[in-house]
């Protein structure tokens, strides 16, 4: 089977996960220095099985979904 050892990622209501950059802000200069991920976030809804609504440590919601794709689980 293909990919077959992939475990899938769950995120749940709670969580704290990162956002990619590139999609929150695509105006944002991309180099080779430049930090990937920025975070953290705390997911506050899951709308569907793989979109969520976040909102910021402390509280204040951000203003659109996300996608799992764009989300990586923060286990810092």
């Amino acid at each position: 089977l293909y990919n077959h050892k992939i475990r899938p990622r769950f995120i749940k209501t709670g969580d704290l996960v990162l956002r990619k950059v590139e999609v929150s802000d695509p105006t944002r200069s991309h180099g080779n220095l430049v930090s990937n991920w920025e975070g953290p976030y705390r997911v506050v809804d899951v709308i569907r099985e793989e979109t969520y609504t976040l909102a910021t440590t402390d509280g204040r919601l951000l203003p659109r979904t996300w996608h799992r794709s764009n989300l990586q689980k923060n286990y810092a």
